[in-house]
């Protein structure tokens, strides 16, 4: 055991980097960075083509990348993709649980299914992540959990109910888990990216607005694009420089700096800011078409 604040993983060099929901967006560009930066890696989705097509694009040797399709809302399908890594990698070092899907709808008229789908693959497609790899950290007496969260875990917005649940849940959990672990050489980050340019939207399950109109996945997808201002890329290198520092929490762009400075300074009035911010946004997008 070491001091609290003693670094465990200074490097990725040599490393074994577990990331789930690798087939796209931040968990494509965290994998290439890691094995850029001298990583082994593991990487999963539900998409097996999308991440065979994260493998190509690597363009390294066979014995650095092990690349499965896992659902994240399987105990089994989680589990033996742990046991996977094991025998065939030795354990994980670094497990980025980034697996997660989105829901735009409000509360009463949201479909209990839709939730549940939700809150599978958010919320406890984290905790079973953690929990399968965790025990290959502790013998490893080295290690790093980074759970991905979001803005939608700092503040509540409208229409985001299922996503906000998740979200917060996910951020309670890691800090819990950062404090169970303090003293050891395993440390744990949360990770709140704002408006990151991926396909988190255009897989989800949209139905209603912020302001309680009818949508569509492929009309909020669009929204989204155009209000998104930090690329995947740029994500993955905010993500493992605070790793790196072992930050317990990341923020990813300067609208999640933002979101939490709001907060921060106005916890009982913030919700008023994010409606204007949320009109303004509208009447410039308004412009822009």
């Amino acid at each position: 055991m070491v001091a609290p604040g003693d670094k465990a993983v200074k490097t990725l060099e040599h490393k074994v980097v577990v990331i789930t929901g690798a087939g796209s967006g931040i968990g494509r560009a965290l994998a290439l960075s890691a094995l850029k930066q001298g990583a082994n890696v593991a990487l999963s989705d539900w998409n097996l083509p999308a991440v065979e097509e994260t493998r190509r694009l690597a363009d390294v040797t066979p014995g650095r990348i092990l690349v499965r399709q896992v659902d994240v809302r399987s105990d089994d399908e989680v589990g033996a993709f742990a046991d996977l890594v094991q025998s065939k990698m030795g354990g994980a070092h670094v497990v980025v649980n980034n697996a997660g899907v989105s829901l735009s709808d409000a509360v009463g008229s949201m479909k209990r299914e839709d939730f549940a789908w939700l809150m599978d693959i958010n919320f406890w497609g984290v905790v079973r992540g953690t929990e399968a790899f965790l025990p290959q950290m502790k013998t490893r007496d080295e290690g790093h959990v980074v759970n991905i969260s979001s803005v939608f875990g700092l503040i509540g917005v409208p229409g985001q109910s299922a996503y906000n649940a998740s979200k917060f849940a996910v951020r309670g959990f890691t800090e819990a888990l950062a404090q169970e672990l303090e003293g050891s050489r395993i440390h744990v980050s949360v990770v709140c990216p704002g408006g990151i340019k991926t396909g988190i939207v255009a897989n989800g399950r949209h139905y209603q607005t912020a302001n309680g109109e009818a949508t569509t996945t492929e009309e909020t997808a669009k929204k989204f694009e155009q209000l998104a201002g930090t690329t995947s890329e740029r994500a993955a290198e905010i993500i493992w420089k605070g790793v790196m520092r072992n930050d317990a929490r990341i923020l990813v762009g300067p609208d999640a700096r933002l979101i939490q400075a709001m907060v921060r300074l106005f916890p009982n009035t913030y919700p008023s800011l994010v409606r204007t911010g949320m009109a303004l946004s509208e009447r410039l997008r308004g412009i822009r078409m």
